[in-house]
């Protein structure tokens, strides 16, 4: 059955409002109001971004899209450091690599004896740098979430499973955007017989202005075959440069990746291992698409 449109709550404060309402608090909402609880330094994202959202019920780690500043970073490690925290194979938490599209990875148990992983990035694949910006500049809550949209654009990834999950971010998106990112087939149908995307040159969206169904799933389906391989590539490019780097960090004894002694030991490795940029993912945020 088609979903109805909702528009006294689409792409509104409201709809964000009444989302978060009844979500329960959970370690990662902690940890980020912790990392803001003196500015804005790091927006919850991915999996727990879907969350909090309420288009999962849980998610198994962590992830923020931090500031790419040496006082964010201070701030973060510092964190991660009173509650116990370790590095795991990932580039050091430091503006160079994170500049250049890397991830830096932790872990730690809480007092619960629970596995906390957390992993932050700057530059989120797909997303401009100009709308990160944005996100730090209008935080109004130190439970600092990545906007729905762009939530979306970062789940467009090489899982399968993601693309269920842009269909529910995108739904509560205004209509014409919405017709730009959707993965719902139906709900592409319904909106253009409402006469929204009417300007939009997405293939899917044409063929939805066509009415014709089989063709709008044959373009959906090209469409996430073509960013499933994108993604793909980028993520190989990426791991392709590391392996060096990741050889020499498995060389290092458990006590030597404890905060808040790790830090320097890894970018020192770092700079001996792993370039800051990799040839070729110039294009690794929104910027350059």
């Amino acid at each position: 059955m088609t979903r109805p449109a909702s528009p006294d709550l689409r792409g509104s404060s409201e709809w964000r409002g009444a989302t978060i309402g009844a979500v329960v608090s959970n370690v990662y909402f902690d940890l980020t109001r912790a990392f803001n609880a003196h500015g804005p330094v790091a927006a919850l994202s991915s999996g727990q971004a879907v969350v909090y959202y309420r288009v999962a019920i849980m998610s198994k780690d962590g992830d923020w899209v931090v500031r790419e500043t040496d006082e964010a970073c201070r701030r973060v490690l510092d964190v991660l450091a009173e509650r116990g925290a370790w590095y795991r194979p990932g580039a050091p938490l430091d503006p160079r690599w994170l500049a250049g599209g890397w991830s830096s990875h932790f872990e730690y148990r809480d007092e619960r004896g629970r596995r906390i992983r957390c992993d932050f990035f700057s530059r989120p694949p797909r997303v401009s740098a100009d709308r990160v910006a944005r996100l730090f500049e209008t935080m109004r809550d130190p439970l600092l979430v990545v906007d729905p949209e762009s939530l979306v654009l970062m789940k467009q990834t090489q899982r399968a499973k993601d693309y269920a999950v842009i269909a529910e971010l995108a739904s509560g998106l205004p209509p014409d955007r919405e017709m730009e990112v959707t993965t719902d087939v139906d709900r592409l149908l319904f909106l253009a017989r409402q006469g929204h995307g009417a300007a939009s040159t997405r293939g899917a969206a044409v063929a939805a202005r066509s009415g014709d169904r089989d063709a709008t799933l044959v373009a959906l389906a090209r469409e996430t075959d073509h960013l499933m391989r994108r993604d793909r590539a980028r993520v190989s490019a990426y791991s392709a440069a590391a392996r060096p780097f990741v050889e020499a960090f498995a060389a290092l004894p458990d006590d030597a990746r404890l905060l808040p002694r790790a830090h320097a030991r890894v970018r020192t490795l770092a700079e001996s291992w792993l370039p800051t940029r990799v040839p070729g993912t110039e294009m690794c945020d929104g910027d350059a698409q």
